[in-house]
């Protein structure tokens, strides 16, 4: 299996999440992103989820949520290929996003609510920065 070396969306889905960050705040949000690929990766759908922590500096999704939204890839012949979630400061991982990143080695997309900016990480032995690239 090739290295991830990008993520693709729309605009109107960085729109979307961007939305999703600030209507969340002061929480952080949460979402997973649907679709295809490995080397890029190109998200084609959006499934926002619920933040069971309700906190500021964390996100977690409940187990039973967290399977629907495996469940749901499945049947729709995608794969979860990214975690989205917001921080309220640099859009890059903290140390409790390093040790979920470990388990869960897709693209994870991280917004920042405070400059507006996003960037995309990976887990492949350490983590690794990733395009973020938008298509119209």
């Amino acid at each position: 299996m090739e290295a991830t070396t990008s993520i693709i969306l729309t605009s109107g889905q960085l729109d979307q999440l961007a939305a999703l960050a600030r209507q969340s705040l002061p929480n952080e949000s949460c979402a997973f992103l649907l679709g295809k690929g490995e080397k890029e990766t190109t998200v084609t759908e959006i499934l926002t989820m619920r933040n069971a922590d309700e906190s500021i500096i964390s996100f977690s999704i409940e187990p039973k949520e967290l399977l629907q939204a495996y469940d749901l890839a499945e049947k729709k012949k995608l794969q979860v290929i990214g975690i989205f979630h917001s921080h309220p400061a640099r859009p890059s991982p903290s140390g409790t996003d390093i040790k979920f990143m470990e388990i869960n080695p897709v693209v994870w997309l991280i917004y920042s609510t405070t400059n507006g900016q996003f960037k995309a990480y990976i887990y492949d032995n350490d983590v690794r920065e990733v395009a973020v690239k938008i298509k119209e």
